[in-house]
């Protein structure tokens, strides 16, 4: 994962900011708090010449069906997609990622037929370019879920060929009473 090493670092770093200022403080509240959050801990966390999506829209056809993926979070340097991140919210309960890492996993598939853009509906155009997919791109789950043996986490892209070497899971484990413990596995 030395192709995006320094996203990672910054993803992480955001991500234990997120948690220990604003979900510790108790400002976040639902998946779209801590979207909300985490986005602007990203933001903190970039150079300027970073663009941030929140909920980008993309269209593939896979075996046959047109699919309409809708990650959280698309994060692009000044040319290229070069992380998307899918988050989940369930402070009182397990883990739920199937659905999210499908997403990943589709998108790193199809990443060569893909791009983001700035599309405005009224105004003047500031940015009217589009973003294609790096080929070199970072695909990442977060979630806030309760405590478990942490210790026996594995990838939840285990098996999938497309997210190998290219996968970073962010984890914050919540205990009754306790700070949340945060971590993290990158393959």
């Amino acid at each position: 994962m030395k192709q995006r090493s320094g996203i990672q670092t910054q993803l992480v770093a955001a991500w234990q900011d997120c948690i220990t200022s604003d979900y510790c403080s108790q400002r976040i509240n639902s998946e779209r708090s801590l979207q909300a959050s985490l986005w602007a801990h990203i933001y903190n966390h970039l150079p300027n010449n970073r663009r941030l999506f929140i909920e980008p829209s993309f269209t593939i056809s896979h075996k046959g069906q047109t699919k309409k993926l809708v990650p959280d979070i698309a994060i692009c340097n000044s040319r290229e997609v070069i992380a998307i991140v899918e988050i989940k919210y369930l402070p009182r309960g397990k883990p739920k990622y199937a659905e999210d890492v499908e997403t990943l996993d589709l998108l790193s598939r199809h990443r060569s037929k893909l791009a983001a853009s700035n599309v405005r509906f009224h105004g003047e155009e500031q940015d009217p370019r589009e973003y294609s997919f790096s080929k070199n791109m970072l695909f990442v789950w977060a979630g806030v879920h309760k405590d478990g043996a942490s210790n026996e986490y594995e990838s939840y892209a285990k098996g999938m060929k497309s997210l190998d070497g290219c996968y970073l899971q962010l984890h914050t484990e919540t205990r009754k009473g306790q700070a949340p413990e945060v971590f993290w596995l990158a393959s």
